[in-house]
């Protein structure tokens, strides 16, 4: 979403100081729907700020999660509702499925269980695809032959509180 403040002002863009998080909207207004897209955990890491937010560990990624949807729920009406905008993250760069390890990955399950443990509840799960235009033959070929399993959607948890 395109940060339009002459037209669009409802719509708050907020850049996040992880090491002190704070509701971003100002004023009394609680929100009718929150849309949470973070960046995810380790996927494309290279690509952000090392300092932030993909490059922690598992267990601080899920504890500033968790510290998040509590803000949230927090500073949210009755009838708010949550999408949050995730994928599972498996460990799986050159890693054959059947040697992937439950280690480092981060599934649906513990989304949904931060998020309930925060004091939403889950309302639907939608699965979103990517596009195909990733999986060229070059792509595809090299995951077969390392026998690969590759991520092709997103999921969008709609959550409202408890």
């Amino acid at each position: 979403m395109d940060d339009r403040q002459d037209t669009r002002p409802e719509i708050e863009p907020c850049f996040w100081d992880i090491a002190n998080l704070k509701w971003p909207i100002k004023g009394k207004t609680k929100p009718d729907l929150i849309i949470f897209d973070p960046p995810y955990f380790k996927k494309q890491s290279n690509n952000y700020n090392p300092d932030g937010i993909s490059g922690m560990s598992k267990a601080n990624y899920l504890k500033l999660l968790k510290d998040f949807f509590a803000l949230a729920h927090l500073n949210a009406k009755k009838s708010t509702q949550m999408a949050f905008i995730n994928a599972d993250w498996r460990d799986f760069q050159n890693t054959p499925a059947r040697n992937e390890t439950r280690t480092n990955s981060i599934l649906i399950n513990d989304y949904l269980r931060i998020l309930n443990q925060s004091g939403w509840q889950e309302t639907h799960i939608i699965q979103a695809p990517l596009s195909s235009e990733r999986f060229q033959a070059n792509v595809v070929s090299a995951m077969q032959k390392k026998k690969i399993i590759g991520v092709t959607g997103r999921y969008v948890i709609m959550s409202k509180k408890k």
